[in-house]
């Protein structure tokens, strides 16, 4: 395969790169509508778990998933209100787990995505670059999270738990 060397087809092929992978993982990125708010969950696994932040959920005890046409109901499996996580099951087995990175491979300079869905449509996109691994970042009253990778994409409302 031949290298591109004019700068617009290198554009032009990280373009089509980035769209391609972002139609490969949009459909395990998944909207998470509680009484109060609304916000991004990633499917984890085949089993129906999917993985999102704690404050997405808001304290409420009724939580849909949404993946393209369908709406589901959702039980809260657990909560840990330090790491600002939330897991989450559903019956529905036919949804697509997010195929998982090892990020012992990560540094800083990488680029990076971020997928949102909280309207349960199209994902919204976003791009930045890896600013650091294994940062400390002060976390929810005041605890601190460790070996935080820490990233400079700008996050919109609704890409919590994305």
């Amino acid at each position: 395969m031949s290298q591109p060397t004019n700068p617009l087809q290198v554009l032009q092929s990280i373009s089509d790169a980035t769209a391609e992978l972002v139609r490969r993982i949009a459909p395990s990125v998944v909207n998470v509508n509680s009484t109060m708010t609304r916000g991004t969950g990633v499917v984890w696994n085949s089993e129906g778990y999917i993985v999102t932040c704690r404050h997405v959920l808001g304290g409420s005890a009724s939580v849909k998933i949404g993946s393209g046409e369908k709406t589901l109901d959702a039980i809260t499996v657990g909560v840990d209100p330090y790491s600002d996580i939330a897991l989450l099951k559903v019956e529905k087995k036919d949804l697509k787990p997010l195929e998982i990175g090892d990020s012992e491979k990560l540094s800083p300079g990488q680029f990076v995505l971020a997928l949102a869905n909280p309207f349960n449509r199209q994902p919204a996109v976003t791009t930045g670059i890896i600013t650091s691994v294994g940062a400390t970042l002060r976390g929810w009253r005041g605890t601190a999270m460790e070996n935080v990778i820490a990233t400079d994409a700008r996050l919109n409302p609704g890409f919590s738990g994305g």
